[in-house]
């Protein structure tokens, strides 16, 4: 499949898959039921834009020759947006059976899904140090850009329906903090790891990168990790008052620096196959 949108489409799958592991930890009831309405139908939306915009991608590559990993790619996307509908739906009633099959289905297939995805990026064989961390970084991503979509949401409800406990939007602010804290820790790590035991090509990669391009480098850790860790005390320190509004504007701001850092990083995927 072409690198350049395969990259940047990815963006959507993660945001969606993410968003539904943060609804997680959301405490299902301690909230009105039509956050989880309108929560999950923003989230599916994106994971079905992200699968429409993938149809041309996966038109060429049936028209090429269909290989085995972008057919079970496929598969699995499609499952994934299967499962979510079928969790929207039962949010309509009492179906909890369902909607709890539906959820996790949701989660293992999508977690599937993007582990295949991972795989079309790196050309190192299939054991190798990349088939586990090319797909760890995908989820942290998936984590990271679910957490702070959520977040952002999960404030915006508390403005539009205010006299509720606090104790979901501290949830979601702690999953969106240890998401940002894993990613921190996780993209230096996976750049030592990748150098000293990586794949020849994958090292060639690294090296090339930082020599071409280590300004975008810089900028994707600046405004993806740095600087939503420090909005991240900010948004703390202002729920500690409490003020639901100040932290979901804080939250409006790290969400935008999230997704800069990791546009930068598809970017980065699509000039050298590598997940930062």
């Amino acid at each position: 499949m072409p690198v350049f949108p395969n990259s940047f489409l990815l963006l959507f799958y993660q945001t969606a898959l993410g968003g539904l592991f943060a609804l997680a930890a959301t405490p299902f009831h301690e909230l009105e039921r039509g956050f989880f309405k309108s929560t999950a139908g923003v989230l599916f939306v994106m994971g079905l834009l992200g699968f429409a915009g993938k149809a041309d991608l996966y038109a060429g590559s049936i028209s090429e020759g269909l290989k085995a990993a972008v057919a079970f790619e496929v598969i699995f996307y499609a499952l994934f947006l299967v499962s979510f509908s079928i969790y929207l739906f039962s949010l309509w009633g009492e179906r909890v059976r369902l909607r709890a099959r539906a959820f996790a289905s949701s989660l293992f297939v999508g977690l599937a899904g993007l582990s295949l995805s991972a795989h079309g990026f790196y050309a190192a064989p299939l054991l190798s140090l990349e088939t586990i961390l090319y797909p760890a970084s995908f989820f942290f991503s998936a984590l990271l850009l679910g957490g702070v979509t959520v977040g952002m949401l999960i404030g915006h409800w508390y403005l539009v329906d205010a006299g509720h406990s606090l104790v979901p939007f501290h949830r979601l602010f702690k999953f969106f903090f240890a998401s940002l804290v894993a990613q921190a820790a996780f993209l230096p790590a996976l750049w030592i790891l990748l150098f000293f035991l990586g794949h020849p090509e994958t090292v060639s990669s690294l090296k090339q990168l930082w020599s071409e391009h280590y300004v975008l480098v810089l900028a994707r850790v600046s405004a993806g990790v740095a600087a939503p860790l420090i909005i991240s005390y900010m948004i703390w320190r202002t729920l500690k008052i409490p003020h639901t509004m100040a932290a979901t504007g804080l939250f409006y701001i790290a969400l935008l620096g999230v997704f800069v850092g990791e546009i930068l990083g598809r970017q980065i995927l699509a000039l050298s196959s590598l997940p930062f």
